[in-house]
């Protein structure tokens, strides 16, 4: 389980580049953008920690990043609909579903490797 939650972070954060480079130039996100971006870096660095760990503590510690980092996920993403006039600067719903479904798969992954240690 911990290592599809491992493979899962990377899709995420593979899509959630690409995503990033779609809305770079939205600076009312910039905070927000910073605190997700270092809060998913965080949390996938805990999720390879517990990928490699036998212990549920890092499992556990792994499903909080992940949650907190998509919290303020989806609290970008909200600012971004409220903010954003131009419908230019939007991002590709596909990337937005994508980055969404692999940051979840990442979570319940992790909750269940750390359910079952």
């Amino acid at each position: 389980m911990a290592i599809g939650a491992v493979l899962a972070a990377f899709v995420a954060v593979l899509v959630g580049v690409m995503l990033l480079a779609e809305v770079a130039n939205l600076a009312f996100l910039r905070r927000l953008k910073v605190a997700h971006v270092t809060l998913a870096l965080i949390a996938t660095l805990v999720v390879c920690t517990a990928g490699v760990s036998k212990g549920a503590v890092a499992a556990w510690a792994g499903a909080a990043a992940v949650l907190a980092a998509g919290s303020v996920g989806i609290a970008t993403w909200r600012r971004s609909l409220v903010g954003s006039t131009d419908k230019r600067n939007t991002a590709p719903p596909v990337l937005l579903v994508a980055h969404g479904i692999a940051a979840a798969a990442t979570f319940a992954l992790i909750v269940l490797a750390a359910a079952t240690r």
